[in-house]
């Protein structure tokens, strides 16, 4: 790794328009603080700058009756959190106190609550993004209703930084919770929890969270979270642990909603060798049947069936290799089409449609033809591609 020469540090919406005006021939941007890059990034004769907007922290209007905010993004979930919580209301992301709403809708996760609340993507109903010319534009609106045309938004929510830079958003907020039961299920394999999800989600049972996570060698784990009025929550409890398979294993806790979530938040996260594919319940089945004889015994599996997340946490970079190689391989022959998130051999994260042809069906034209659009000097992230 190596730290590029002349890198700055991007603080703000009007520093980052004006340093794009004067240097947009000759400049990379790249997301978050300072930091050693991959030996293989060439950055040639640009300037490599890296955009925080972490003291960018000004809460422009918050309309609590209509449980909407508007804000700057480099305010931390944390800091939002203590914001709404005097409304008892809250935004729906389970993140790291101290993470950015910038990381946060830069990257597109929500954490644990998207299987209620969905992620970033519905939470974020307009926003104010940076072009690659220093332009300022706004997509969507403050209310659902003010919502007309194209909703180019969900183009930078979850686009790290690939077509703009996002830099104040109008968010959707919810009613605060009270209380959260959470149930810890054990099995022997994460297939036999992933049909146990099934079944909860046919229910109708509105759970807050699910989450599995589990290895080969050591059994399997499931987490399930149900969150509102005390009362109501532990009458939800009852149905719940009544159609679960006797044959798991049971564990309890309740709280104070929000209390223990940072203990479930790695489950959420991606290591360096990781790789994430998105798909539906039997598609995941498939993929991890697959997989059997490629990954080892100690690799750990995390899914999120509500959201059709399933994350897998290779040990090596030779793994995650053989894994893709195998996925290709296999999901062509079967006519099954998927998509992959993963970091190459330069680090650069790589969004891949597995198992049909680049052309044809494939999404890829209409990402190249938002690049040329929205980045035809290619400056912003030159780390990830579609």
């Amino acid at each position: 790794m190596k730290k590029q020469r002349g890198a700055a540090e991007i603080g703000s919406p009007a520093e980052l328009c004006d340093c794009l005006k004067e240097y947009g021939d000759v400049l990379y941007l790249l997301p978050g603080l300072p930091r050693e890059l991959p030996e293989q990034f060439d950055a040639g004769e640009r300037k490599v700058n890296f955009v925080t907007l972490s003291e960018h922290k000004s809460i422009i209007e918050y309309s609590i009756p209509d449980q909407v905010i508007s804000t700057s993004l480099g305010i931390t979930v944390g800091e939002l959190d203590s914001i709404t919580a005097k409304n008892k209301q809250f935004l729906p992301i389970s993140a790291a106190p101290g993470c950015t709403l910038f990381e946060v809708i830069s990257s597109g996760d929500g954490g644990l609550w998207e299987h209620a609340f969905g992620g970033p993507r519905d939470l974020v109903m307009g926003l104010h993004a940076v072009l690659a010319g220093g332009d300022t534009i706004k997509t969507g609106g403050k209310v659902v209703k003010n919502v007309t045309g194209y909703d180019t938004t969900k183009i930078f929510v979850g686009g790290r930084m690939y077509f703009g830079v996002p830099v104040a958003a109008h968010l959707r907020l919810y009613a605060r919770p009270e209380w959260t039961h959470t149930i810890e299920f054990g099995a022997n394999s994460v297939l036999e929890l992933l049909d146990q999800a099934s079944v909860f989600m046919q229910s109708d049972i509105p759970i807050t969270a699910l989450i599995i996570s589990g290895c080969r060698d050591s059994g399997a784990q499931m987490f399930v979270q149900l969150s509102g009025h005390k009362v109501v929550v532990e009458e939800l409890v009852k149905p719940l642990k009544a159609i679960a398979v006797k044959s798991l294993s049971l564990a309890e806790d309740a709280c104070e909603f929000g209390a223990a979530d940072e203990k479930l938040l790695r489950y959420c996260q991606s290591e360096i060798d990781s790789i994430e594919i998105s798909g539906s319940i039997s598609q995941l089945r498939l993929v991890l049947s697959l997989l059997q004889e490629t990954i080892s015994g100690k690799t750990e599996i995390r899914i999120r069936p509500g959201t059709g997340r399933l994350l897998i946490a290779c040990l090596s970079k030779q793994e995650k290799n053989s894994v893709l190689e195998r996925l290709r391989d296999e999901l062509e022959r079967a006519a099954v089409c998927l998509v992959a998130a993963y970091g190459d051999e330069t680090f650069e994260r790589r969004i891949e449609r597995i198992g049909l042809a680049e052309e044809g069906n494939s999404n890829q034209a209409i990402v190249r033809s938002l690049k040329l659009r929205f980045d035809q000097k290619r400056i912003f992230n030159p780390l990830v591609s579609w």
